[in-house]
């Protein structure tokens, strides 16, 4: 597979040097009894950018998920750098699976709903079986907690985001949806639809 950057990315080197690093934890087992946080809309946020509270309606299995390619997970941490953060999000326990859809959300779309989910810079809990809905035009972004209350962060879920798109959208012909899938616990889910289509629920790796 071939990776490619953005100009504007490859830019971004000379100034790197000078982000503050922010560290970007994996999500964490959240015993507390806490609510689900709801996700702020950064002032800078394009009309018609908004989040909601969603729920998975679509059953897959695990045996379809497919290991993250090596050379992703380089050019992820090395973007994670440029925006400086930690790359300690990425494991090999994370897998992904993409999925045909007719009609599918446009890159473009979801370029903004991944640029946007960064500048929230917040941290969040997510209670079980619930899921972080991030839209814009005819793309949904979604982020959900699998098996248990978790705590995470925007940093975290953006970066997923960031993959996920990379693997099924960016980089396919088209006509592509896509999730990543964490195994390791606490479980959790990100990726993209089609606007106002059903979230997928990979709860079999709970």
């Amino acid at each position: 597979m071939k990776i490619f950057i953005p100009l504007t990315l490859l830019a971004g080197l000379i100034s790197a040097t000078s982000i503050p690093r922010r560290s970007v934890e994996r999500p964490q087992e959240n015993a507390d009894d806490a609510p689900l946080t709801a996700v702020s809309i950064p002032a800078s946020a394009p009309e018609g950018y908004s989040t909601s509270v969603g729920q998975t309606s679509l059953n897959l299995e695990k045996a379809n998920l497919l290991e993250l390619p090596t050379e992703l997970l380089n050019r992820n941490r090395a973007l994670s750098r440029l925006r400086g953060l930690e790359d300690r999000q990425f494991t090999t326990q994370d897998f992904y699976e993409c999925t045909s859809s007719n009609p599918a959300p446009a890159a473009s779309d979801c370029d903004v709903v991944v640029s946007q989910v960064f500048a929230a810079d917040q941290s969040l809990t997510i209670t079980a079986s619930s899921c972080l809905v991030f839209q814009y035009g005819t793309c949904w972004g979604f982020f959900c907690s699998l098996c248990q209350q978790l705590s995470t962060s925007t940093n975290f879920i953006g970066s997923q985001l960031s993959t996920a798109e990379s693997l099924c959208i960016s980089n396919s012909a088209g006509g592509q949806t896509g999730t990543v899938v964490g195994e390791d616990a606490p479980q959790w889910q990100a990726g993209f639809v089609y606007q106002g289509r059903g979230l997928p629920n990979y709860a079999d790796v709970c």
